[in-house]
C-alpha cells in the first residue's frame, strides 16, 4: 500500500509513517520542514499541495497528521493566527484530500484525518484549533458520503497527546507570566495527566495504531474514533 501522511517529521505524523513502514507500505512523507525521506511541502498553499499531488502518484492512501495550533485568550486573538490555523487544520487538508481523490477513488483507497476530542470539549486558549478540528470532522463526514462506495474517509480524535504541540506554556488571562517555562511546562503536563482516566497522556504510537485500524477496516466510513485516554467518557 502506497500512503502519503502529510506532518510526517514530528509527532503523530511521524509515528504513523515509521507504523507503516514497520509493516511493509510505503510511504510518501510530507511536512513544512522537510526532512529525511520527507518532501518539504505546506499543505496550507496551493503551491505546497500542487507538489505533494504531482509527486504522489498511484495512492491507496492519505493520513493527514499536520496540524498548527496557537494558544491565544479572548481579546488577544489575532487574525493572522486565525488564518494559519485555518489553512493548515481545516483548508489545506480538506483540498488536499480533493485533489488526490481521483486517484484515492481509482485504487478503492481510505483518508484518515487526525482531528482532536477539542472539537467536541474545547479548552480555554483554543478557540481557534476547536474550531478548526470541528470544521475537519464535518468535512469528514461528507467526504465519506460523496466519495463512498470507492474511498472511505474517516478521523481519529486523540486526547492530549505528548508531543511538541502540547509541550507549549499557555498563558491564562490574568495569571502571572512564567518565569521558567520548563517548570511551567512540567506543570501543565501533569495537570493534563490527571485529566484522563488511564492516568497519562497519550503517545504517537497509541494514536498511529488507531490510525492504521481505521485505513484497514473495510466497513467503517465517516467516522470518528476517540482515542483519549477515558478523557472524555465522563
Amino acid at each position: 500500500m502506497r500512503v502519503v501522511v502529510t506532518g510526517a517529521s514530528r509527532g503523530i505524523g511521524a509515528a504513523v509513517a515509521e507504523a507503516l513502514r514497520a509493516r511493509g507500505d510505503e510511504v510518501f512523507g510530507v511536512s513544512r520542514r522537510g526532512g529525511p525521506n520527507v518532501l518539504a511541502a505546506d499543505v496550507a498553499t496551493p503551491e505546497g499541495r500542487a507538489a505533494i499531488v504531482a509527486a504522489a502518484g498511484p495512492l491507496d492512501a492519505l493520513v493527514q497528521a499536520a496540524g498548527l495550533v496557537r494558544y491565544e485568550a479572548v481579546g488577544a486573538i489575532e487574525a493572522a493566527s486565525i488564518d494559519a490555523q485555518v489553512g493548515t487544520n481545516f483548508v489545506g487538508p480538506m483540498l488536499l484530500a480533493q485533489a488526490l481523490a481521483p486517484t484515492l477513488r481509482a485504487r478503492r483507497g481510505a483518508v484518515v484525518n487526525v482531528a482532536s476530542t477539542l472539537a467536541a470539549r474545547p479548552a480555554p486558549l483554543t478557540a481557534v484549533y476547536a474550531a478548526t478540528k470541528a470544521a475537519m470532522i464535518a468535512w469528514t463526514r461528507v467526504f465519506a458520503a460523496e466519495l463512498a462506495p470507492e474511498v472511505r474517509v474517516n478521523a481519529v480524535a486523540p486526547g492530549v497527546v505528548d508531543t511538541e504541540m502540547v509541550r507549549q506554556v499557555r498563558h491564562e488571562p490574568g495569571a502571572p507570566v512564567p518565569t521558567n517555562a520548563a517548570e511551567a511546562i512540567e506543570a501543565q503536563l501533569d495537570f493534563l495527566r490527571g485529566l484522563h482516566p488511564l492516568g497519562r497522556l497519550g503517545s504517537p504510537e497509541d494514536v498511529a495504531a488507531a490510525v492504521l485500524y481505521l485505513l484497514d477496516a473495510p466497513w467503517v466510513t465517516g467516522s470518528v474514533l476517540t482515542v483519549d485516554g477515558g478523557l472524555t467518557a465522563l
